[in-house]
């Protein structure tokens, strides 16, 4: 009798941990995320990760490719673009954006 009133509690408890581990997983699957981001010429630029990260919404990304809001100008007098390499639910892609244009994510 001892026993049974233990182990419910246990086996309860376990459930209850088992679901709350399995909640962040599934929801970061869910979640946009930059990877990398390099904006400038040809791909020779600045590293832009972490500021295209700051600028996530409700896991979206809208955001003006020019010099302004990338932080500065890596190559002065040259036509840019920002490539960018982002996971969304689970799926790793690619997305290069000229310069003047918007970047959208996912």
């Amino acid at each position: 009798m001892r026993i049974a009133r233990l182990a419910l509690p246990m086996i309860a408890l376990l459930l209850f941990a088992t679901t709350v581990s399995m909640v962040p997983a599934e929801a970061q699957v869910r979640q946009l995320h930059i990877n990398k981001a390099i904006y400038g010429k040809n791909g020779q630029g600045m590293d832009v990760a972490n500021h295209l990260r700051s600028l996530i919404q409700n896991n979206s990304l809208d955001v003006k490719v020019n010099n302004k809001n990338m932080g500065g100008d890596p190559n002065t007098g040259a036509d840019k673009s920002v490539k960018v390499e982002y996971t969304y639910q689970g799926h790793t892609s690619t997305r290069v954006v000229k310069e003047g244009d918007r970047l959208k994510l996912p």
